[in-house]
């Protein structure tokens, strides 16, 4: 996935969940931010960041801040991302790293009381149902989610848990947003239900892959599969 017309800048200040302010060819202006979470280790001034052109009638700023330099390593923090470089992949190649071949594919798919992100053919004709959240915090090399409180991914597991316990296959897939680390796992302290919903939804039969990508100011791709841990 390519970002066309990006620019780098410097990260300034944060005004809101949705605006920060970057300075670009020595101006400051207010930016979009495409990320809901707290992003308090990413969000640092002086931090080069990439800004994305892309102005609009009914748009308040030109820009979305969609990546960001952290001590010699870009991180994206696009929240559409994930689903994007996974789309990407199934388009191409009706593969996933950590999931293998598929024989078809379906965005935004709604099962029971949720719309899940991708419905997935298997080639021995099994549905399987794929959830994807997209990673953006790390501390020493180690990948965690989420950096904040979510009751949405709670939700997205327990259907995911119900649909194996139907006779379907299902995968929460965690798109990290970075190359660097070899290890992901969820943050127990931020969000212990979400902890708790894994253990059960993986003793159901819930599979659970990570999987890095390589990252650039103007771009992500789907990489390769790193270690998830999780006590059951």
């Amino acid at each position: 996935m390519k970002y066309s017309n990006y620019h780098l800048a410097k990260f300034v200040k944060k005004i809101n969940r949705f605006t920060v302010v970057c300075e670009l060819d020595g101006q400051e202006i207010q930016v979009h931010l495409k990320n809901t979470g707290r992003n308090k280790e990413l969000l640092v001034p002086g931090y080069e960041v990439s800004l994305v052109y892309n102005p609009g009638d009914k748009r308040k700023t030109d820009y979305d801040l969609v990546a960001v330099n952290k001590l010699g390593h870009w991180i994206n923090i696009d929240s559409q991302a994930p689903n994007a470089v996974v789309k990407e992949a199934l388009t191409e190649t009706l593969s996933l790293p950590g999931l293998g071949k598929f024989a078809d594919f379906r965005p935004e798919t709604k099962l029971d009381d949720s719309r899940i992100d991708f419905w997935t053919q298997t080639l021995d004709g099994r549905d399987c149902w794929v959830e994807t959240k997209g990673v953006t915090l790390e501390h020493e090399q180690l990948a965690m989610f989420p950096d904040a409180p979510t009751t949405r991914a709670v939700k997205h597991v327990h259907t995911m848990t119900k649909a194996v316990q139907s006779e379907a296959d299902a995968s929460l897939y965690f798109v990290v947003q970075m190359d660097y680390v070899d290890e992901m796992k969820i943050n127990l302290q931020m969000a212990p239900l979400l902890y708790d919903a894994i253990s059960r939804a993986m003793k159901a039969g819930v599979k659970v892959v990570a999987c890095r990508c390589s990252v650039a100011p103007d771009e992500m791709k789907l990489t390769e599969t790193i270690k998830f841990t999780q006590k059951l």
